[in-house]
């Protein structure tokens, strides 16, 4: 199965082939990943190297978390890419967009307030997990609809946190 697989700004092309091993852009990689038990968080080894990784599914993209950084991932099977394709561009581009935790944390700052016009990448909250602080960003330009969140304020995994419209 061939999926398309968006980190940031940068498109993946993921062939998986056998058990232990995916294709990554023409690349063959070998790969094991383990979910630790009642948890969040996967062992994996990929070409011989150990990482850990916490991985939450939200609302169409997986958040994860590796060595502190926050990555949000999108990943999409070609025929779901293929009709996306046929849908107008600017559909994903309107609407409320949703900041949520991606993990249980504590709200050190908010950077915007309900009505400021933000444009995407501007960041919006700084969360505190695991002792490391993560900043959320504006996935897109809009107007700051609602702030539910405060500093000091403790956020439970998929709280929402803030929306944009």
């Amino acid at each position: 199965m061939r999926y398309v697989t968006t980190v940031g700004e940068e498109q993946f092309i993921i062939d998986i082939n056998q058990a232990g091993q995916v294709t990554v852009n023409g690349e063959i990689i070998d790969v094991d990943m383990l979910q630790m038990p009642d948890t969040t968080m996967y062992s994996t080894v990929i070409n011989g190297q150990s990482h850990d990784v916490r991985m939450n599914e939200g609302d169409g993209i997986y958040i994860a978390q590796l060595s502190g950084e926050i990555l949000e991932i999108v990943v999409e099977d070609e025929r779901t890419r293929r009709l996306a394709g046929l849908k107008n561009s600017t559909a994903a581009m309107t609407g409320e967009a949703v900041i949520k935790a991606p993990m249980p944390g504590v709200v050190v700052e908010v950077l915007v307030s309900e009505g400021q016009t933000v444009e995407q990448g501007d960041i919006v909250i700084i969360l505190e997990s695991m002792k490391m602080q993560n900043e959320f960003k504006a996935p897109r330009a809009g107007q700051v609809n609602a702030v539910r969140v405060a500093p000091g304020d403790k956020v439970e995994q998929n709280g929402v946190m803030l929306t944009i419209v």
